[in-house]
């Protein structure tokens, strides 16, 4: 699976001041001198990845920090920390004792920086939290499962671009009516996953039924190729979360990290969602 990590990496007004100063210098020696830029690291950050859904009972958490500008490495994985995950049901699902109904799991660390839990079963309409600890510092994101919402068919969509025929895939559903719902798409070609983020919401077709195009310009589709589509029904902060992925410019000066739903300063997400799968073949 695809990690993710965000650093802001040096201040672009000091990076800017230490040219010029480096220049005006350099025009006062008779000799050539080499120009210093000190660029500054960012602090590193805790990222974290979490996804529980109701078509597995094992689940995986990552775990990682941001790699400094200066570093040779891409990923620096988090070892020992402390995961566990909380699952609430509201008094009106179940009542124990009077109470809502909470059970606690914790993960096991399998490799540096990836934690699991096993024989864990996730359910719609439950809120899950979990809770990490690295060190001192601990970390919590929550999210609400929602009621699934089923793939009715997929198929090819054929579309001209410029005179040249392109291809993707389209996927057909009920969205159900009065009820806020929020999609994220997975999409595997020829048996590899690929990275592409889709997020949607039901705003202009709530209640609907939908054709959902998935529509990339790195999804270059051929004839015979195999894909798979998986409908991911996500609450709203994991929606702002990829959807601030999706949206990110990558020409901007500055892209804005998305918006966790952790706490303390974390970057990255924790999902609780239900999938449903459909498999076609392109035409």
């Amino acid at each position: 699976m695809k990690k993710f990590s965000y650093s802001f990496l040096a201040s672009t007004s000091f990076f800017y001041w230490r040219i010029l100063w480096g220049i005006g210098l350099l025009g006062l020696s008779a000799c050539e001198k080499v120009i210093d830029i000190d660029l500054k690291d960012s602090e590193s950050k805790i990222v974290i990845e979490g996804n529980v859904s109701d078509q597995e009972d094992t689940h995986y958490v990552y775990i990682s920090k941001t790699v400094p500008f200066s570093a040779s490495g891409t990923y620096n994985p988090v070892q020992q920390a402390v995961v566990d995950i909380t699952e609430s049901v509201s008094d009106s699902m179940i009542i124990v004792g009077g109470i809502g109904l909470k059970t606690e799991r914790t993960f096991a660390e399998v490799s540096p920086g990836v934690y699991q839990v096993t024989h864990f079963k996730a359910y719609p309409g439950r809120t899950y939290t979990l809770h990490v600890k690295v060190g001192d510092e601990e970390y919590t994101a929550s999210s609400t499962m929602p009621m699934p919402v089923m793939i009715d068919s997929i198929g090819t969509v054929t579309d001209d671009f410029f005179g040249d025929d392109g291809k993707t895939v389209g996927v057909v559903y009920q969205d159900p009516p009065g009820v806020k719902n929020y999609y994220r798409y997975l999409v595997t070609l020829n048996g590899k996953p690929t990275n592409l983020v889709f997020a949607y919401n039901d705003k202009y077709n709530d209640g609907k039924q939908v054709q959902r195009n998935l529509y990339h310009e790195d999804l270059d589709l051929k004839k015979d190729d195999a894909v798979m589509v998986e409908q991911l029904g996500v609450d709203e902060a994991v929606y702002r979360y990829f959807n601030g992925i999706q949206s990110n410019n990558p020409g901007a000066a500055a892209p804005a990290n998305p918006v966790s739903n952790f706490s303390n300063g974390a970057l990255g997400y924790f999902s609780a969602h239900t999938v449903s799968q459909a498999a076609t073949i392109i035409q």
